[in-house]
Order: C-alpha cells, then structure tokens, then sequence
C-alpha cells in the first residue's frame, strides 16, 4: 500500500550525541530498512520550516512500525495515499 509521510527533525538537544549520517547510512546501506518498505521518493524544502516528505510503499504495518522505531530521533506523520496521477492518467489526462 502507498503511503505519504512528513517527518521533522527533532531539536538537536533532544537528540543527545545520535550520529545521523552513521544512523542512515545503516539505514540504507547496510539493511537497517524492513524489506517491505520501498521508498518511493523523499523530497525537502529549503529554508522553510515545512516537514519533509518521504512516499514510500509498505508490506505491512509492522514495517512503518519498525521505521518509526528505528527513526525515533523524527517526528512522523504516517498517512494512506493514492496516486492520484496514475488516476488521472487512466482518465485520459496528459500528465507530464
């Protein structure tokens, strides 16, 4: 299932001595990520305080369960999305 979530950092003085490039790079190089979670596209916004944006694809539930852990130095917000492009694709619609 399709997934949208908007993260935030934490403040740094809640985070404690967390080395987060160490954490991503287990995240993503080394196997920390479940399986079944396959990520989509992550987008950032520069010089606002808008949340980030992850579109990720899950197997199940225990997955995003298990990402929120493994990330708990992030605020999520974790919603059910559809893609709405594709939708309007299979409409007829020119969506570049």
């Amino acid at each position: 299932m399709l997934y949208v979530a908007f993260i935030k950092n934490r403040p740094r003085w809640q985070l404690g001595h967390t080395d987060l490039q160490a954490k991503s790079r287990r995240w993503w190089n080394e196997g920390g990520r479940p399986a079944g979670i396959q990520t989509l596209g992550f987008y950032g916004t520069l010089g606002t305080e808008t949340p980030d944006v992850i579109i990720f694809e899950a197997a199940s539930h225990d997955d995003i369960r298990r990402m929120i852990e493994y990330w708990n130095d992030l605020d999520f917000e974790v919603h059910p999305a559809i893609d709405l492009a594709d939708a309007f694709r299979r409409q007829g619609m020119k969506i570049g």
